[in-house]
Formats: structure tokens, sequence, C-alpha cells
């Protein structure tokens, strides 16, 4: 399946801005996470650069909906979803 993610604010200087990403069926939010992470080099599991997946420091929407309202970073992924990573500040 083929997930659309776009990012906005600092973590995108780290992780880069957008992003077309093929998964498996059955993936979730956090497996999309890891695979960013992996492919932009970052070591830490569970963080994109200094930011923590599933915390407070990002936002994370599937298809405009919060994770947070959903079921975190196990919520699952469908293909064509919409995927937006920022830090809450980040709106404007």
């Amino acid at each position: 399946m083929r997930i659309t993610v776009r990012v906005f604010g600092d973590i995108a200087s780290v992780i880069g801005r957008r992003h077309t990403v093929d998964l498996e069926e059955g993936s979730t939010v956090g497996s999309l996470a890891r695979r960013i992470g992996e492919s932009s080099g970052q070591r830490r599991q569970g963080y994109l650069g200094e930011f923590k997946v599933g915390g407070k420091d990002l936002m994370i929407l599937v298809n405009g909906r919060s994770i947070d309202l959903l079921r975190g970073t196990a919520t699952p992924l469908r293909d064509g979803d919409e995927v937006v990573i920022m830090q809450p500040t980040a709106g404007g």
C-alpha cells in the first residue's frame, strides 16, 4: 500500500518535507515512522530527529485526524492515506 507523508516545521529539515512510502498491508503509524526514520538515517528507535513519536513532541494526523484521538502509534494505515507530521507549534 502507498502512503503520502507531508512534514512541517523544524522536523522537515531533518527528515524531509514529503515522502511517498510503500508499506505492507497491516502497517501502522509506528511502522511508518520507523521506515521514515531509517530512510533519513535516524539512529534512535521511536524518534524522528530529536522528537519522540507518539509523545507530545509531534502532532501526527492521519487523513486530518490526530492519532491521539485514534489508536496512537498503533493506528492502522490503509492504501492512499495521507499522514501529516508536525510540531504542535508549527501551525500558524
